[in-house]
């Protein structure tokens, strides 16, 4: 458990807005060199994919002889599980041409100011599996789901002052508008800082973008420092079985 008085200097914003950006763009740079690897091609397997993904990661992420730490290890989505939630575990399906994709990257990074503490890192990235005669509606709901992360983020970025209740009701409604769902995670965010920021700031309604949450968004933490957010949209059609994840800083 990090001391207050650690948290508070290890907290301070120019040093975790530097390291919650530099870890992020880390990932981003991972999820490119992942789909650049063609590992997520029709006849392989999700469990084996996602076995070259962790190795990837400790190749690419970790310092020599470090082992990467995760705040979850299902990474990857394909198919008809992409309609579920993080909650539940991932199925070991065979790709096919044309099947949706997508990753979900909760991993920690070392603080470049302290090696032994870490940043978290949270992404979300959706492909279409290369094909012919791909559904138009696959096409709609990957492009909707990047644009619709886009305009709440501007949403929520002309009044930081809102609620964990307003955002979601707010991205609830644009998935609706455009003809999907929102999953059914019962969120569509939360808090994002040190590792792990569960047990470091909480794990309650109210650090999550949730329907419970009639907090300001930008209300103090429990040390009084700012907090930061992650914002996930996570699209399902309507109909068939399949759907679309973006994911990333919201307030950075």
């Amino acid at each position: 458990m990090i001391h207050q008085d650690n948290y508070n200097s290890l907290y301070a914003e120019s040093i975790l807005v530097e390291q919650l950006i530099c870890a992020r763009n880390r990932g981003l740079l991972l999820i490119e060199q992942i789909i650049k690897s063609e590992l997520v091609k029709p006849g392989s397997q999700t469990r084996t994919i996602q076995k070259a993904i962790h190795e990837l990661i400790a190749q690419v992420l970790c310092p020599p002889g470090k082992k990467p730490r995760f705040w979850h290890k299902q990474i990857l989505r394909v198919g008809e599980d992409t309609i579920n939630p993080y909650s539940v575990k991932i199925t070991n399906n065979v790709i096919k041409s044309g099947d949706i994709a997508f990753f979900d990257l909760g991993i920690a990074l070392c603080m470049d100011v302290d090696s032994s503490v870490h940043v978290e890192v949270d992404l979300g990235r959706t492909i279409i599996v290369p094909g012919t005669n791909i559904d138009p509606d696959k096409l709609r709901i990957c492009n909707d789901c990047e644009r619709l992360f886009l305009e709440g983020k501007a949403y929520y970025l002309q009044n930081r002052d809102m609620t964990g209740k307003e955002l979601y009701e707010y991205m609830q409604y644009q998935a609706e508008q455009n003809g999907w769902k929102l999953s059914s995670q019962p969120h569509s965010g939360h808090l994002i800082g040190l590792f792990p920021h569960e047990k470091i700031l909480g794990d309650t309604k109210f650090d999550y973008i949730c329907p419970e949450n009639i907090r300001p968004m930008s209300a103090p933490d429990n040390f009084g420092n700012h907090r930061h957010w992650i914002l996930e949209t996570h699209l399902v059609h309507p109909k068939n079985l399949f759907g679309a994840f973006y994911e990333d800083l919201l307030s950075l």
